[in-house]
């Protein structure tokens, strides 16, 4: 009996080819079905915007570079996105105020600065300006590092700020009574009492700081105290110094009453003045004996929780 043969790879590739048909077929009807949904979209009224949005996270303080962004066109609008930046010359260079996550639209509130490599904005996001807000501007106050809390203050940072300046006082020439007659009392100086020195005082309270370089520190402050830094530094006669304040403090404080002289400091805190020594009578000022240390506090004993408590007599 003969047997017939029959090649099995012809009908293989009769599979492979039905497959790809198959394959070419489901690709060609869902680009049809997508493309069909996206018109139905765009006449049912949903309207997109263009806009820049991160390519790769982005730090805050970080200048855009060209691949940190990509321009997208396809974004639904809606109220919050509404201001997507369009143009790349305005993110080129500029800084964020936070931190940017990859595919987040690129807005005007979201940069630090409207200025290629400033580094920093006066108004925050949130402010504006309007026929009656508050003139902001930014001034440098150059402070040593040993007067800004060891140098470590950086941009973000608020702080009071403190002024020591020399006070001259003026001395008035004598005046000289050529009456012999005249019976009335010598005239006593409205500066009687008062000698030339140098006097502290806290004078700006919360105050931003916008950046840092060095010793300069660039704060952000109204334009009438803008104007008094600058004139005092041109002076060259006061002495900037700043103190942190926690973030969580936001209090002004009343300092009508505040301002450190030397006598104040020796007043408030009884500091011993100095003497000649030897003394101008011969004698030896005795030291005063050193006070003796206070003892600690007596333990106060624990009560036991597990102890049964006693009742009080009744009265």
């Amino acid at each position: 009996m003969e047997l017939e043969y029959k090649d099995p790879s012809k009908k293989g590739r009769w599979i492979v080819l039905l497959g790809v048909v198959l394959a070419l077929v489901a690709g060609a009807s869902a680009f049809f079905l997508l493309n069909n949904a996206q018109q139905k979209a765009t006449t049912s009224g949903v309207q997109t915007i263009s806009g820049y949005v991160a390519a790769v996270p982005i730090l805050a303080r970080k200048p855009i570079a060209e691949a940190d962004i990509v321009l997208r066109t396809d974004i639904p609008l809606d109220g919050t996105n509404a201001q997507g930046i369009t143009d790349a010359s305005q993110l080129l260079g500029r800084l964020l105020a936070v931190d940017v996550a990859t595919g987040q639209l690129l807005t005007p509130n979201l940069l630090a600065s409207g200025t290629a490599g400033l580094g920093f904005a006066i108004l925050k996001p949130d402010e504006s300006v309007a026929p009656d807000s508050e003139a902001w501007r930014a001034v440098s106050v150059t402070v040593a590092d040993d007067r800004a809390v060891g140098g470590v203050l950086n941009a973000g940072m608020t702080v009071d700020v403190f002024m020591t300046a020399t006070v001259t006082v003026p001395e008035e020439p004598p005046v000289i009574n050529t009456d012999p007659a005249a019976t009335a009392a010598p005239r006593v100086s409205a500066l009687e009492g008062y000698e030339s020195g140098r006097s502290t005082k806290v004078t700006y309270q919360g105050m931003k700081i916008l950046a840092r370089a060095g010793t300069y520190y660039i704060l952000k402050v109204p334009l009438v105290v803008a104007e008094e830094i600058s004139h005092l530094q041109a002076d060259g006669s006061v002495l900037f110094s700043m103190a942190l304040r926690p973030d969580q403090d936001q209090r002004i404080l009343d300092v009508s009453q505040l301002g450190a002289t030397n006598n104040r400091i020796i007043e408030r805190y009884g500091l011993v003045i100095p003497q000649p020594y030897p003394t101008l009578d011969g004698t030896d000022p005795q030291n005063p004996p050193i006070p003796a240390l206070t003892p600690p506090p007596s333990p106060v004993p624990s009560v036991d929780p597990s102890a049964s408590p006693v009742a009080s007599p009744a009265g």
